[in-house]
């Protein structure tokens, strides 16, 4: 989520108010060569089947004018008759002063910056800026032909706003084109003499804003954030009531931008930035600018899940749904169970009948673009919460408000506000193509179920990388963007890519998928290296690799993986309580524990795992709601009474009952049901059979002919089925239900067949030795499992314990 709170612009004349007779008559004849392309009128759906209007990222805007030349009205405008007479006479034009001529080529020339011309545009621009104030300088003493102190202002305005946009090309170092060497010392001494004129000349006093604006973009890009706070602080306090509210909310919310900006010397000021906040959302209140109060709020959410002060965002993301006009309310019925740093007002909630879908053609787009912000980041919240009943509903209005065009409304992320008084402020919030990736981002990772035939979290995922592989896909941006601009939201879109390939993975990991999981990953890695984020992506793909190599039963990898991806993070800048460092933890732990009387390398005693496992707990406690779950069981495994053993065991299995995760639900529901096996068999086999139908459905196939019951080869979980399968074996026994057992072991036959293949993909070789038969062709058993399988089925037994 992103704003940018873009300031008037003097190129196009917004802040300057001026637009000479000459280029209002040549703007609609320069219109064919110098305009940007038509508005996106966007075909977005998150619906399956349904795609993004196709059209190029880097198309050459050219090919398509936003507005054709018109020959009848030069036609009219010749003969002097029927359609009027030209604006201005040739003659006029011909007397215009080179200076003025000079100071509104800018605005003709403008790209916008996907544009193969942009950065022409950019040098002759400069070059006419340059020309013009050097043609000014050096008039004689009776100033005939001079600009007007206007006109100088503007152009010192738009030297520094061209000079910038240089800076983001990459252009202005030492290894740049020599027409952009120094152009940082032009800008500055630009920024200073339009300062000065604003100070002498008390009609262009209220223009110092914005001269002030381009001092701070100019530090901030110099990454010199303590001097453009103390600035734009400064220009705060100076504030009157005679100042426009446009001018008081950019500055403030470029003090913000600021605030937050950080670097390896200087962090980010996070208590200050959520204190002006407040301030310019209490302005904004008391000024009845109800969309930029509104648009503080769903900032005030952001700001707190990026510094994860996750007690505050409760409350802050109910005052930001009520700001945007969201109303959810909530059910009577809470959840009950007990959690780890779970909010006690996080309840059941569905979607009021209040809450009705927005017109787009009606709606203004500051509003649906801050719903649309609010419903991502609520989303997000209440599935870090483990509380998808809550998150539930507001995924549904958010697919519902994407379908309904809601994003044509600002297709290049440019938006015009108009506000209680005063001219307009132009905003430009994160850009809508970010938005509808990141919709099919979210709504797989909210759905954390993975069991069944098509689970839709699988979907989500694999409809989000269709419509990112798109070959011809548009991404407008705004005439007043900058190449900087491009270069971040292809990142954005190349990261969210990114983590969508990593979900995949791991969906294929937990349904038992292992060719489509190796497939995902090997596209994670060359996507990764191809776009330049493999530093960044490196300790998540070794995480997966080891979650991978943990499912194949390769405890030797997977304990080098997890200890990897742990260093790979810290190494990297991420603290030790990261997600992925405690992520990476408890798989090593979790192997350790389901290794014990197996040959594995570094192997700990029993009091150094002890204590690395209470080690976890705690990082896991701190950690919130998404490891509840994990802790329970690991405390369950070094409890000391069968009573609290069960008690931990049941708060986990109604953590993952009420997030929906059944593939860590079916490993607790098998431990639950060992503890069960000799006091009450009853209930151990209920268990056993609802772990088994969650077995079966990791890795259900599309049609049931390939399933195993129906003579298939797809088994779902092998290790976890076979574990159950000879679990029913012995309570069959015990019971003397041999007919059961003996139609249990035709069963696991396949299930071993398939755990040989699973251990055998190494090397490929899935063969299996000839087992000693009896009289019956039955496979010699001892103890209700035959010699021949009894080392892998103990391995199985392990890897049952896997977590990934």
């Amino acid at each position: 989520m992103e704003f940018h709170f873009i300031r008037g612009s003097m190129i196009d004349g917004k802040t300057g108010g001026y637009r000479s007779e000459w280029q209002r008559t040549l703007s609609w004849f320069a219109v064919f060569a110098f305009q940007s392309r038509p508005g996106l009128k966007s075909n977005l759906s998150l619906r399956p089947g349904r795609r993004m209007l196709k059209t190029g990222l880097l198309m050459d805007t050219l090919n398509t004018p936003t507005r054709p030349p018109r020959p009848s009205r030069l036609k009219g405008a010749h003969k002097g008759k029927g359609r009027g007479r030209p604006l201005i006479a040739a003659t006029e034009l011909n007397k215009t002063p080179a200076p003025i001529l000079l100071v509104d080529l800018p605005g003709i020339l403008s790209h916008p910056p996907d544009h193969p011309n942009h950065i022409p545009a950019l040098k002759a621009s400069l070059d006419a800026l340059q020309q013009c104030l050097a043609i000014h300088s050096n008039l004689g003493s009776d100033g005939s032909g001079s600009l007007s102190l206007e006109q100088e202002m503007r152009a010192y305005g738009m030297m520094s706003e061209i000079g910038m946009k240089v800076l983001a090309a990459g252009l202005g170092g030492q290894d740049g084109p020599d027409w952009a060497k120094g152009v940082e010392s032009e800008i500055d001494n630009a920024i200073n003499e339009g300062t000065r004129l604003c100070q002498q000349i008390a009609s262009l006093r209220p223009h110092k804003p914005y001269f002030t604006l381009m001092r701070a973009h100019l530090l901030m890009w110099q990454h010199q954030f303590k001097t453009c706070r103390a600035l734009l602080k400064r220009e705060i306090g100076n504030f009157t009531s005679s100042d426009s509210p446009a001018t008081v909310y950019t500055c403030y919310f470029t003090y913000l931008s600021a605030l937050l900006a950080s670097s390896l010397t200087q962090p980010a000021d996070t208590s200050n930035a959520l204190q002006a906040l407040t301030k310019l959302q209490n302005i904004a209140t008391s000024r009845e600018d109800n969309d930029i109060a509104a648009l503080c709020l769903a900032t005030r959410l952001q700001i707190l899940m990026r510094a994860g002060f996750w007690d505050l965002v409760g409350e802050a993301c109910e005052a930001a749904e009520a700001a945007a006009g969201l109303k959810f309310y909530a059910d009577a019925a809470a959840n009950s169970s007990s959690t780890l740093g779970t909010p006690e007002h996080l309840v059941n909630a569905q979607p009021s009948s209040s809450t009705t879908l927005d017109n787009p053609t009606t709606s203004k787009p500051l509003q649906i673009s801050t719903k649309l912000q609010v419903l991502i980041l609520s989303v997000i919240y209440y599935t870090y919460m483990s509380q998808p009943k809550v998150a539930s509903p507001r995924l549904t209005f958010l697919h519902q408000l994407l379908d309904s065009d809601a994003l044509g409304t600002f297709p290049d992320g440019c938006i015009d506000v108009t506000l209680s008084s005063g001219p307009t402020m132009l905003i430009r919030v994160t850009h809508p193509r970010v938005l509808y990736e990141t919709a099919f981002l979210i709504s797989g990772l909210s759905k954390r179920d993975v069991a069944g035939r098509k689970p839709r979290c699988r979907v989500f995922i694999q409809e989000g990388l269709g419509v990112a592989d798109e070959v011809d896909k548009m991404v407008p941006f705004p005439l007043n963007g900058s190449i900087r601009d491009v270069q971040e939201v292809d990142e954005r879109l190349n990261k969210i890519k990114a983590d969508m390939l990593c979900q995949l993975a791991s969906i294929h990991i937990m349904r038992s998928e292992f060719n489509e999981a190796e497939d995902a990953l090997t596209n994670l890695i060359a996507h990764a290296r191809t776009t330049g984020l493999f530093r960044s992506f490196a300790s998540r793909i070794v995480l997966i690799q080891a979650h991978l190599a943990h499912a194949l039963g390769k405890a030797d990898r997977a304990l080098q993986c997890y200890q990897s991806a742990g260093f790979l993070e810290r190494s990297g800048g991420g603290s030790s309580s990261s997600f992925i460092v405690l992520s990476a933890r408890i798989g090593e732990v979790i192997l350790r524990l389901s290794s014990q009387g197996q040959p594995i390398n570094n192997r700990a005693d029993e009091a150094e795992l002890k204590a690395m496992s209470l080690e976890v707990v705690g990082e896991c406690r701190r950690g919130g709601p998404p490891f509840e779950a994990v802790t329970r069981i690991l405390e369950a495994v070094w409890a000391t009474g069968i009573v609290d053993v069960k008690n931990k065991l049941k708060a986990a299995i109604e953590s993952t009952s009420r997030c929906q995760d059944n593939h860590l639900r079916a490993l607790i529901l098998a431990l639950m049901s060992n503890m069960y096996l000799l006091t009450a068999s009853d209930h151990a086999q209920v268990m056993l059979k609802t772990c088994q139908q969650l077995a079966i459905g990791l890795g259900a196939p599309l049609n049931n002919e390939d399933e195993l019951a129906n003579g298939g080869t797809v088994v779902g979980n092998a290790p976890l089925g076979l574990w159950v399968g000879e679990k029913f074996v012995e309570l069959y026994r015990r019971n003397g239900q041999d007919e059961k057992a003996e139609r249990q072991m035709q069963i696991n036959l396949g299930l071993r067949e398939a755990m040989d293949r699973l251990l055998g993909r190494d090397t490929g070789d899935t063969s299996t030795e000839t087992a000693a038969e009896n009289d019956d062709g039955m496979e010699v058993e001892v103890g209700g499992v035959s010699q021949k399988h009894q080392q892998k089925f103990d391995i199985a037994e392990q890897m049952m314990m896997d977590t990934s």
